[in-house]
């Protein structure tokens, strides 16, 4: 019998009530700006990973692969893209641990919880160092049912593919607010911070 799937959904909803200008404003306020060049790569490799799902960007294979293999082999490729780009490559102690010292009623009390999910106790892994795990030297298998599953050593997870891409959105997000020079957003990033 196949696992069911992680419901991420209580770590997201916080996530989308936080608008931009709030979070930016508040990792001023904290003083957890990064500036390293690397964040611009990152930034331009998330982009590459959503020209990879997008129907209307032509990617032509050998004749004699089928049109919706190439399709569900571009998706596969552009959520372990963008799963790695942002929860691997994207990452800075500086930020991350900077978020633990954030008061409760700040704005980033709901990043900081992307970053402690899945730990019951002080220094066991978290969801995002299983996750960064899995990629790293584990093992992670993108399934027919629009999910994907992480495994480190004797750790697995199953998450579903919406969510999975949501979070790592809401990574780039505070990625994004927290680099120094003003980056234009995605113009979806809009709808955050609104009541729904």
């Amino acid at each position: 019998m196949r696992p069911l799937a992680m419901n991420i959904e209580p770590l997201l909803e916080p996530l989308r009530k936080v608008s931009n200008d709030a979070l930016r404003s508040s990792l001023l306020a904290h003083q957890l700006n990064i500036d390293h060049a690397k964040f611009q790569t990152a930034f331009q490799c998330v982009a590459a990973s959503h020209d990879l799902s997008r129907p209307d960007i032509n990617f032509c294979g050998p004749p004699d692969i089928p049109k919706q293999v190439i399709v569900g082999g571009r998706l596969r490729a552009s959520v372990v893209f963008m799963v790695f780009s942002t929860l691997c490559y994207m990452r800075s102690e500086h930020l991350e641990r900077g978020l633990d010292a954030v008061p409760e009623k700040s704005p980033l009390r709901a990043f900081r919880d992307v970053y402690r999910a899945g730990c019951a106790k002080r220094g066991e892994d978290t969801l995002v160092q299983h996750i960064r795990n899995s990629l790293a030297h584990g093992s992670f298998q993108v399934g027919q049912a629009a999910e994907i599953t992480f495994t480190d050593r004797e750790w697995q997870e199953t998450l579903g593919i919406d969510q999975i891409t949501e979070l790592c959105e809401h990574v780039h997000r505070l990625f994004h607010e927290a680099f120094s020079d003003a980056v234009s957003r995605p113009p979806h990033w809009a709808r955050y911070g609104h009541k729904s």
